[in-house]
């Protein structure tokens, strides 16, 4: 199974395109801390369609999201003739946990609007901690 969850922060504003047939793609690189303080993975990261718009919209650098989807590779041989080869996460649920600095969002919305809210999942019942038996 090819299923990948990470949690961190933008490392730059995502860069967003869209093409002639109104595909829309979001690449961005999000850091992520490990174990150890000096312990960073930066993982690039693709989405599209409503995902990219969304991301476009809300996230910036700083941004804290989480991020679930699956890894990807594509090869490709450069102008030089060497080839290249990049492994990324393509996004299949992306949750904005808090945006970041001065964000897209703000600049984009007019005050009285709010923030979005996380998705939520809607075959996930909310329950009392008092009825769960453990």
């Amino acid at each position: 199974m090819n299923n990948v969850s990470l949690s961190g922060r933008l490392v730059r504003d995502p860069d967003c395109k869209e093409f002639e047939d109104g595909k829309t793609v979001c690449d961005f690189t999000l850091a992520v801390n490990g174990y150890r303080e000096d312990d960073t993975v930066f993982v690039k990261v693709k989405a599209w369609a409503n995902r990219a718009k969304s991301c476009s919209k809300y996230c910036s650098k700083g941004s804290l999201i989480n991020v679930s989807g699956s890894l990807r590779g594509n090869s490709w041989t450069a102008k030089d003739g060497t080839k290249r080869r990049e492994i990324y996460l393509l996004a299949n649920d992306v949750e904005f946990v808090q945006l970041g600095g001065e964000s897209k969002a703000s600049e984009d919305k007019s005050s009285n609007e709010e923030k979005p809210e996380p998705a939520k999942n809607s075959e996930v019942e909310d329950y009392d901690s008092q009825t769960v038996p453990f």
